[in-house]
């Protein structure tokens, strides 16, 4: 199994991260860490080269900043990232997100970063990694002719929406969302097995009711789901998911 997107940078693993890690090596082949500005690609950086047999990165723009970043601002950021691109696997997460941005310039301006991204993931050759947040339209007429492989991470859009993001050849990965929603399962089992990936994006969106904090040694519980919801194998399910993330990122050591 693969986590292929979580934000292990994060302040809430400032106590204990080499645990995180460790419970995570005990299940898990890898995990992909993002990075959503110049701060937390600084702390990532750290932490992947502290682990780099086991943690990889990837580097973007969260839509929050997205929305508000002035040009020359993001063309730091752009630098930063195409300074360390032999460190990174993907460029992204980047993309709109319209549940929390509600004026049409702002969404506007989420789009014409996306737009940016997909050029500098292209120029780099390397995968492109989407939030897309009730914008998953939005988004995939904007990426729609990338060059490179393509993920919406975290996907929660539709059953219809899914089989058109894939239908371009392009990839979704899965969270916990999944596990409480009958749209998503439907929508799983409705397209290859082989365009899906599976994720914690913790500390966000823990799968266990007891524990608010969540980390990638709780992506069992999801790719368990899933294979219950194909009737394969947990085993199974996993191989196939961790191929997938390994061929999207290009982790050709896995």
């Amino acid at each position: 199994m693969i986590d292929a997107h979580c934000h292990l940078y994060s302040g809430k693993y400032d106590q204990d991260l080499p645990e995180v890690i460790q419970r995570a090596r005990e299940k898990l082949q890898a995990v992909i860490i993002s990075a959503v500005d110049l701060e937390s690609l600084q702390k990532s950086l750290a932490i992947r080269r502290q682990y780099n047999d086991f943690i990889y990165l990837t580097a973007g723009v969260h839509p929050r900043n997205a929305a508000k970043l002035n040009k020359r601002e993001l063309g730091e950021l752009w630098q930063a990232i195409r300074s360390v691109k032999e460190e990174i696997v993907a460029v992204g997460e980047v993309g709109p997100d319209f549940y929390r941005t509600k004026d049409p310039r702002l969404r506007q301006r989420q789009l014409k970063v996306l737009e940016d991204a997909m050029a500098q993931a292209e120029a780099m050759d390397l995968p492109l990694v989407i939030h897309a947040r009730q914008a998953e339209k939005a988004a995939l007429e904007v990426v729609a002719r990338c060059t490179t492989p393509v993920l919406f991470h975290c996907f929660a859009g539709t059953r219809q929406m899914a089989r058109q993001i894939t239908d371009h050849g392009f990839y979704l990965s899965f969270s916990a969302i999944l596990l409480f929603s009958s749209e998503l399962q439907r929508a799983a089992t409705e397209i290859p097995l082989e365009l899906i990936l599976t994720e914690t994006d913790s500390p966000a969106l823990s799968p266990r009711r007891t524990q608010r904090r969540n980390e990638p040694a709780f992506l069992e519980t999801i790719v368990s789901r899933l294979a219950s919801l194909f009737d394969y194998p947990l085993d199974r399910v996993g191989s196939i998911t961790a191929a997938n993330a390994a061929r999207f990122y290009g982790l050709a050591d896995l």
